[in-house]
């Protein structure tokens, strides 16, 4: 059985002492590729690292990685020079070497902590809300600019994340948790809806409610680790193994196999991250 987790953060201190464990681990469960995600510039930069075999590569493990400044990045641009300048060096990254670097992300916006202030720098939740929407854009400028397809954070900002920016583009809004009208207006802007080990928890009966609903040829399978572990691992560090778990929870809604899940989410991340892989 072939695993994808499409988006990871293999590269935070959290796996710093024991990451060859961890792809141990994730070999052992089937996972067969990882996409390490960029959150700002220095996760973009190791990310790619280990994607090009820097440091812990002996694994077996196919990795890619993105370029991206999540949201919460806006505390540190306080002008659109500064967000301009930022999204410039995500792309000096991306021709460092392209063939590794497979989606501009994760990117989006974040209005969930927008009242808070990340930076020494007192920026209130409107001009928070305000810088996401700049750098949220610049990177869907750069996206076209390259031909690459997006990860998108949404989080409590639905009202305003279908930007008309995103017309023409294509990707995944990773980690879904909204309604079914919203996963119905990311299906018909033609993007794919990821699912992390949330849909392991007992109380989200709504949201595999609508994984039955929707094809699974729209369907990205993720972990987003260390964050959001399964319901048998609630207070651990999650990490790429635990892609299964997800894996399993969409075979059932699908009443179909775990391999069949695991062949088709395969599939649908070759087809959207252009990957190279015999499925």
């Amino acid at each position: 059985m072939n695993l994808i987790d499409t988006h990871a953060h293999l590269t935070w201190e959290d796996f710093r002492d024991d990451l060859p464990a961890v792809l141990q681990r994730s070999k052992e469960a089937g996972v067969e590729t990882v996409i390490n995600i960029g959150a700002d510039l220095d996760s973009s930069t190791k990310a790619l690292r280990l994607a090009q075999g820097e440091p812990q590569s002996q694994s077996g493990i196919i990795f890619y990685s993105t370029i991206g400044l999540h949201p919460h990045e806006v505390t540190k641009m306080p002008s659109d020079v500064s967000i301009h300048e930022n999204v410039g060096k995500l792309e000096e990254i991306y021709q460092s070497n392209p063939k590794k670097i497979v989606a501009a992300g994760e990117c989006g916006l974040d209005y969930h902590f927008a009242g808070v202030d990340f930076s020494p720098t007192t920026i209130s939740e409107e001009e928070q809300k305000a810088l996401q929407k700049k750098l949220f854009i610049a990177q869907i400028d750069l996206a076209k600019k390259l031909n690459l397809p997006m990860i998108i954070h949404s989080r409590d900002s639905w009202q305003d994340i279908f930007v008309p920016h995103l017309e023409g583009t294509r990707g995944v809004f990773h980690s879904f948790t909204g309604t079914s009208e919203q996963a119905r207006k990311v299906l018909a802007l033609g993007f794919y809806l990821g699912f992390t080990c949330i849909v392991t928890y007992p109380k989200n009966e709504t949201l595999r409610q609508i994984i039955k609903e929707i094809p699974l040829d729209k369907i990205l399978i993720e972990t987003d680790c260390p964050y959001l572990p399964p319901q048998s691992m609630r207070g651990q560090r999650n990490e790429p193994a635990n892609v299964l778990e997800v894996a399993k929870v969409i075979a059932q809604m699908k009443n179909t196999a775990v391999e069949e899940v695991a062949r088709a989410t395969l599939e649908n991340a070759c087809k959207l991250f252009n990957l190279e892989y015999n499925i």
